[in-house]
């Protein structure tokens, strides 16, 4: 049995079990420590194994764990990281807490999310069966300051796993062009249908080809830049769909039943989603699932009773008060949150919203103007503000609309917790990675989600 294996596999596991008892989620340092000891900890571990890996800019984390739940459904288990960390500190991790300290894995299969940048890592040390790519978008322009800088990072990684077959959203031209550049095969997933009521959904102004810079035409968009596209310069154009979404129907709170053709075959999907771009994640999760081999009738059974990851769409009972818990990461994906917001029966009219600028969020808070936060926000909606860029996120929404009388500051997330506690009225929380991890963690000293997310 190798020794520094060993030894790396040992010290993570105790370094969790630890920082765990702690309160701490336990998913960075102890994989940290373990490629101390063993750099090739992930590849070693992911010998023989089936593995999928998830990517992209917006849907990767809730993508990965409807896969993840259709896997243990099927097949009884599978390594996967329910904190969500996607950084290679974080895979080892996963990686670790499913083998015996000699090393031999308790699961056959790994469902992995990997941020853009890690894959340059993650799928030489895994060689998986299937990378999904969801959306490619300007996403925290400290690490990614063009369109294609993620894109690019993915490429060079699938260089080093030919045998991997790309499932691709073919409605984001940027995802679409990996294909361009790789031997690989390739099953194209989208949507050809409205995800929104009309009026509701917002697209790009222009959209630059990413070939030749000349202005997209489009036969279809759905929002921001994705679309059923076409260059008329260069004549780049959308892929013909292998699994797409035609309808949208029965649409509640928190589900809606899709309507996909699926290789030529239409079926009906219940999914326990409701959000546009959460339909699209429901489309990646089905395309990688099937392309895995997985049985259709499981794959559409797991995304009927699918519950979301952490901090994406968790409601708490505080002290009475519902409060909803929203993630917002850039642009793009705020926007379509909004019209998520907008679209349901009774908007909200209590917000929380808060910003940080940690590495996890990204370094800047610029992306924050381009939301459309006039459509959600009225002179009467009652705002608290709060994490270290509070006063950025202020200015924004008085820019907006909100009344100054109508507006206060929190930046204590226990004081916040008990204000919460206090409101009479469902409250809505937007907030990005490393605020809503932080108010999280206050809230589940004293409360449980209503549908609870175990780790």
């Amino acid at each position: 049995m190798p020794v520094r294996r060993t030894a790396a596999i040992a010290i993570c596991k105790a370094t969790y079990k630890v920082m765990r008892a702690m309160g701490r989620t336990a998913r960075a340092m102890p994989g940290k420590l373990a490629f101390a000891i063993d750099r090739h900890i992930i590849r070693e571990l992911s010998e023989g194994h089936k593995t999928i890996v998830i990517t992209g800019t917006n849907g990767k984390t809730t993508t990965t764990h409807m896969i993840q739940q259709a896997i243990i459904d099927t097949y009884g288990s599978a390594a996967y990281d329910p904190s969500s960390t996607n950084l290679e500190q974080g895979i080892a991790t996963t990686l670790c807490l499913d083998s015996t300290i000699d090393g031999k894995r308790k699961s056959d299969w790994a469902v992995i999310e990997s941020d853009e940048g890690a894959t340059k890592i993650i799928l030489p040390a895994t060689l998986p069966q299937v990378l999904v790519v969801t959306n490619l978008y300007r996403d925290q322009v400290d690490r990614y300051p063009t369109w294609t800088t993620a894109r690019d990072y993915i490429i060079e990684a699938i260089k080093s796993s030919p045998d991997t077959v790309l499932v691709l959203d073919a409605d984001c031209q940027v995802t679409a062009s990996i294909a361009d550049a790789v031997p690989n095969k390739v099953i194209w997933f989208g949507m050809e249908c409205d995800p929104y009521d009309e009026g509701v959904a917002d697209f790009d102004d222009v959209v630059g080809c990413i070939k030749c810079g000349e202005p997209l035409e489009f036969q279809h968009r759905t929002f921001a830049h994705l679309g059923d596209f076409a260059c008329p310069k260069c004549g780049y154009e959308h892929h013909t769909l292998d699994i797409a979404v035609t309808g949208v129907k029965d649409k509640q709170e928190k589900s809606c039943t899709l309507t996909m053709r699926v290789h030529g075959d239409e079926i009906e999907v219940p999914v326990n989603v409701r959000a546009g771009y959460d339909i699209y994640n429901a489309a990646a999760a089905f395309a990688g699932l099937v392309t895995l081999g997985v049985p259709e009738e499981r794959v559409v059974e797991a995304l009927g009773h699918f519950t979301h990851a952490a901090h994406r769409f968790e409601i708490f009972d505080v002290n009475g008060t519902e409060t909803r818990l929203l993630l917002m990461k850039n642009t793009a994906g705020c926007n379509q949150l909004i019209n998520m917001l907008v679209s349901e029966e009774n908007p909200p009219q209590n917000l929380v919203c808060m910003l940080g600028k940690e590495v996890m969020d990204g370094l800047s808070t610029d992306w924050i103007i381009g939301v459309q936060w006039e459509k959600l926000v009225t002179p009467e909606t009652k705002v608290i503000v709060g994490g270290p860029c509070y006063d950025d996120m202020a200015a924004r929404l008085l820019i907006a609309g909100v009344d100054e009388q109508n507006m206060r500051v929190q930046t204590n997330y226990a004081a916040l917790v008990n204000e919460i506690a206090e409101m009479d009225e469902p409250v809505t929380v937007i907030a990005n990675c490393s605020t809503i991890e932080a108010l999280r963690l206050e809230l589940v000293k004293n409360y449980k989600p209503i549908d609870y997310w175990a780790d």
